[in-house]
């Protein structure tokens, strides 16, 4: 039996609501225009497909997290008025926002980065408020995002949207639910997901955003959801070069390396406006509307919160160290569990894909997009005025992003040292690729200083607490920048001198 003809308009009698026309259908549920006749007013009902309303699981998901996002109150969350079932028929009520889909909105040449970074904003929003109320959403993308008439973004269908704090997950044995396209990696491995997975598919969104298609295309769902676990992050485009670091802290293939809320998201935006080429955004417009949003629910207001307690001292191993380094991103080994089941693999439905297990990673390609000079000797120093001009951006931004000191009463700063160095594309080595063309470029040479003071205060700090080998361990970064430091070298020099117990 076909289950689009079971759910055409004319077929669909709830009590209380009066069916208008139809406003979209998928492999797992059919909207509807209709009118809640005790309210008077127009809402979009959703009501689940017959071939999962007869599955005893599906049904009770429906209607739990159905129960759970009805809770959710926030300008960038699509308000739920109604959860329920009528002879078999399973169908939620929420508010009709008549604006269309980013999906709709986001052309072959992608959006304006003003626009781009506003709907990135609301979205970071909602998502903030929905985590911080233990919610995870598990299927952001273009199509779930909707706009009001003042054009503001909003996130809508946490159909699949399952509670942080636990319990038994409802997903089938072996397989990922979520769209492949905008699957962080531990989700395409059927991993346990918590709010991050969402802000990995912010980024992959904020990439389609300005360029206009997703971050990897392959010709089935298999290779899609692969690909996020095994491709290196995507390059933007020159002219978004510096929006980079905002890129790597969303689509980090470690969760522990990503941004840790929306909040932090947002943060990190309105630290890397002074680093927008002339005419990009506008910065002012951009920040007057952050103010506006920050007058939302105090659960929106910039806050952070650390995902590994371990990241908040610098310890001796790689999981205590908050300048953690970057982790491989290749395979061993890959193997597939379950099977594909229905809806093909562009399908703007959420669809069950196999998850990918992977065995002990081994050293990846990263995200490297040119060789540090030194690194194999090969290296060109001809570099062109426009790609100077890149890499400074690209290493000020991160410069900002992990060097940003909070002031009096602001949360800490969550990605302390992120991305300044370790390997080329990093702070550090973007400005060893100016200085090993133009060894006098005066902000290459200050980004360089920028890095060691970073280390060396935190070193210095380090070693006054007696933490000998982190302090050893931090100086020698510092010293990557600049050799011959002499704070630096001290510093590095007592550390290695304590733990010989000299």
């Amino acid at each position: 039996m076909n289950s689009t003809v079971l759910l055409q308009a004319v077929d669909i009698a709830i009590p209380g609501y009066r069916i208008l026309r139809t406003l979209g259908q998928g492999g797992m549920a059919s909207v509807f225009l209709a009118v809640q006749e005790s309210l008077d007013r127009e809402v979009a009902l959703k009501v689940m497909a017959p071939a999962l309303a007869a599955n005893p699981e599906f049904a009770e998901r429906f209607l739990k997290e159905g129960k759970l996002t009805a809770k959710l109150q926030h300008p960038n969350v699509v308000t739920i008025h109604d959860i329920g079932m009528h002879n078999g028929i399973y169908y939620l009520s929420a508010e009709f926002i008549p604006r269309g889909t980013l999906k709709e909105r986001i052309t072959d040449e992608g959006l304006s980065v003003g626009e781009a970074l506003n709907v990135l904003s609301d979205i970071a929003h909602g998502l903030d408020y929905a985590h911080e109320k233990g919610v995870v959403h598990r299927d952001v993308k273009p199509g779930n995002v909707l706009f009001r008439k003042d054009g503001r973004a909003v996130l809508a269908d946490f159909g699949i949207a399952k509670a942080m704090d636990g319990g038994t997950s409802s997903t089938m044995a072996g397989m990922s639910v979520g769209t492949p396209d905008y699957m962080s990696p531990e989700q395409a491995r059927g991993e346990p997901v918590d709010g991050r997975s969402d802000l990995y598919s912010l980024g992959v969104m904020l990439y389609e955003m300005l360029t206009g298609r997703p971050p990897y295309e392959a010709p089935d769902a298999f290779s899609v959801a692969l690909s996020h676990i095994t491709e290196p992050i995507p390059t933007l485009p020159p002219q978004h070069a510096w929006l980079q670091p905002l890129l790597n802290g969303l689509m980090s293939k470690m969760a522990g390396e990503r941004y840790n809320t929306g909040a932090a998201v947002i943060a990190a935006v309105q630290r890397m406006l002074p680093t927008a080429p002339p005419g990009a955004v506008d910065v002012q417009a951009f920040e007057a509307r952050e103010g506006m949003a920050r007058s939302a629910p105090a659960a929106t207001q910039q806050r952070t919160r650390v995902s590994d307690k371990a990241a908040k001292q610098a310890g001796t191993d790689e999981a205590s160290n908050p300048w953690p380094r970057r982790i491989g991103l290749g395979v061993a080994a890959t193997a597939v569990v379950g099977v594909l089941l229905w809806a093909p693999w562009r399908s703007s439905e959420p669809t069950l894909v196999p998850t990918l297990v992977t065995e002990q990673p081994v050293a990846g390609p990263g995200v490297a997009t040119f060789e540090t000079p030194g690194e194999t000797g090969a290296a060109t120093a001809t570099i062109s005025a426009d790609e100077i001009d890149l890499a400074l951006r690209q290493a000020e931004a991160y410069l900002a992003e992990g060097t940003y000191v909070p002031a009096a009463g602001e949360p800490e700063n969550q990605n302390a040292g992120r991305r300044l160095r370790g390997d080329s594309d990093s702070a550090l080595g973007q400005l060893q690729r100016v200085l090993a063309a133009e060894p006098d470029n005066a902000r290459a040479q200050a980004g360089v200083q920028a890095i060691a003071a970073y280390y060396r205060e935190a070193a210095t700090k380090l070693c006054a607490g007696e933490r000998w080998v982190p302090c050893a361990t931090i100086a020698g970064f510092g010293l990557e920048a600049v050799p011959d430091d002499p704070e630096l070298l001290k510093l590095k020099e007592t550390a290695e001198a304590a733990q010989r117990g000299l």
